[in-house]
């Protein structure tokens, strides 16, 4: 059978087709997540619509992610395959994967008890089946300032871009039409950190004539970067991703990211501006914090396109040689 995710594996009961459009999949992508994949899974067995089969893909961990998976025996399907990172990793859910639609969360993450109905019903009116997917909200627990600021900012919600269309989905809390992810090729499995993969493969749904979809009823709880060292990493990441996006699809290439950089670092205004909102709204303490996260986070997204286009420049300049 063809391979989205560049490997081959054998389904254990052929009768079953792909892309049943009464089975609903969940795939879980894993790498080294020993600590936290038991409480996804629990979370996934307790669905008031319990999934058709639930699918954990296990890309190449080196810790017990295996050891903790082995207590749910048969009710999770456990798929193992060298590391790719979570684009492929997905792929590879994808690929044995029975049902229409497939739901999608990630390992760190509890959904709610009503999150597979919630995402599920979003389809139930598409009867031209323009639906490529459906998400929800990504919410943490408060337990930090970084935590409570990736949810002010809402960093991990679907947000309507300008023409109030939702331009891709956040795969810690979304659900596709496997077809959809088919016709275009599923995730494109060069981008091996997590970052960019899930805007450009939105991208790429959106030029096929599809659409996404809103639902604040369907939740998941994330266990969000605890420090703004880890959070600014990620955003750098993201920006990385952007690069990546830029160089495939050129309408989307950001112009001088230098310029951007340097105007976001210098701009007094703006920081006094940041300063003032965040202390009205949540006091000094938290109001200092959030500022500061504010003033950086664009910049910390910026730092990362750069050298993913440094990257791309010496990639370049290597196959010259």
């Amino acid at each position: 059978m063809a391979s989205l995710a560049g490997i081959k594996i054998e389904m254990e009961e052929p009768e079953l087709q792909h892309g049943s459009p009464d089975l609903v999949s969940v795939v879980v992508p894993v790498w080294n997540g020993a600590a936290t994949i038991g409480r996804t899974i629990e979370a996934l067995l307790a669905q008031t619509r319990p999934a058709s089969e639930i699918i954990v893909v296990d890309d190449g961990s080196t810790d017990q992610t295996a050891q903790a998976l082995t207590r749910f025996g048969e009710r999770v399907r456990v798929v193992h395959r060298v590391n790719g990172g979570p684009a492929a990793a997905r792929n590879s859910g994808i690929e044995v994967a029975r049902g229409g639609l497939i739901a999608f969360t990630d390992s760190d993450c509890e959904p709610a008890t009503d999150w597979l109905a919630s995402l599920s019903a979003g389809f139930d009116d598409d009867a031209e089946r323009k639906i490529a997917g459906v998400g929800g909200v990504v919410r943490g627990d408060g337990a930090t300032l970084t935590d409570q600021y990736i949810d002010l900012i809402r960093l991990l919600d679907p947000e309507p871009d300008a023409r109030g269309q939702i331009p891709y989905l956040i795969t810690a809390n979304a659900c596709f039409r496997r077809q959809a992810l088919v016709e275009v090729g599923g995730f494109d499995e060069g981008f091996r950190k997590p970052g960019g993969e899930e805007a450009e493969l939105g991208y790429r749904l959106r030029r096929a004539g599809y659409e996404f979809r809103f639902t604040p009823a369907a939740i998941v709880r994330h266990r969000h970067r605890q420090n703004p060292g880890d959070l600014l990493r990620t955003l750098a990441n993201y920006g990385e991703g952007a690069a990546r996006i830029g160089r495939r699809w050129p309408e989307l290439r950001i112009d001088d990211p230098g310029r951007l950089l340097l105007r976001q670092l210098i701009s007094p205004r703006a920081l006094g501006r940041r300063l003032r909102q965040r202390v009205a709204g949540h006091g000094w303490r938290s109001g200092l914090y959030f500022a500061g996260l504010d003033q950086l986070r664009y910049p910390s997204f910026l730092l990362g396109y750069y050298r993913g286009e440094r990257q791309t420049a010496r990639q370049r300049h290597h196959s010259l040689l």
